[in-house]
């Protein structure tokens, strides 16, 4: 297991997690030591302490309280990876308050979600940060407030989100929605029908669409498009070669890939490579 610091201010950490499904304390790493969000880079279900299970992928950012216990359980064959943002108790508390006074200023634990969606630009921007203090490109100033400007941006829309339904059959759907994000988690590279989607998460596919654009706001391709996408973003950052990517990560070509980059992110692959520096 790798728990590393990279970069570290008074009032934010940036470092990044690595844990083999193997790993004797994949099930239970202990207790989180920061206020901090984290960008998973993998598949992995993760259950907080007194909360449900949920998948924890590269479409979500999930949130913590220091000292939150939890556990998590593979999905994908990679383990857990992840890149996470840190930042004092102050900044957590002074931001929490804007949204909820008595949760920043009385409880243990301020944040009271677990995670949260994370839009393309998001994904963009973090990505790019950690690769600048990774590479030591950044200047602190600078990095301070983007990570207080991720977080901010994290808790609005978090508070800004519809509540969920609490029709008798919410727990079903909300499974179903989990494990169709598990399913797409561990073979979203592959050419999947949605039959093969429902089938593996056994439900018809109307009631697998209906119910997964309902929960997430997204269709089931729009999901794993992401998953392609934002799991590409590190492979650009190893390899020239464009097309293997885009092969690697279910595209049939390097046009058709490129495309969907820039559509997503705002340039292409290659112009993101030179924007962190590779």
């Amino acid at each position: 297991m790798i728990d590393r610091t990279i970069y570290e201010t008074s009032s934010v950490q940036i470092g990044v997690f690595r844990c083999s499904a193997d790993d004797p304390s994949f099930g239970d790493s202990g207790p989180i030591e920061t206020f901090c969000f984290v960008f998973p880079r993998s598949s992995v279900v993760i259950e907080h302490r007194e909360g449900t299970p949920f998948v924890a992928d590269p479409n979500v950012v999930v949130l913590y309280n220091r000292g939150q216990l939890y556990r998590r359980k593979a999905v994908s064959a990679d383990g857990d990876r992840c890149d996470w943002f840190a930042v004092s108790e102050a900044v957590m508390r002074d931001a929490v308050g804007r949204y909820d006074a008595r949760a920043a200023e009385a409880s243990e634990r301020p944040v009271r979600f677990a995670r949260v969606a994370s839009d393309s630009r998001l994904y963009r921007e973090q990505r790019e940060l950690f690769v600048a203090v990774r590479e030591r490109r950044a200047d602190p100033l600078d990095v301070e407030e983007r990570v207080v400007g991720m977080l901010a941006r994290l808790l609005r829309s978090a508070y800004d989100a519809s509540p969920r339904s609490t029709a008798a059959n919410a727990r079903a759907d909300s499974e179903l929605v989990h494990a169709a994000r598990a399913f797409l988690g561990r073979h979203f590279a592959e050419p999947l029908a949605l039959a093969d989607v429902a089938s593996g998460v056994h439900a018809s596919v109307f009631h697998l669409c209906r119910t997964f654009r309902r929960q997430t706001g997204m269709t089931l391709h729009a999901y794993r498009e992401q998953l392609r996408l934002r799991a590409s973003i590190e492979a650009i950052e190893r390899t020239s070669d464009l097309t293997e990517v885009a092969l690697d990560h279910g595209y049939s070509s390097h046009s058709h890939y490129t495309a969907r980059f820039r559509r997503t992110f705002g340039l292409a692959p290659s112009a993101l490579r030179r924007a962190i520096g590779n």
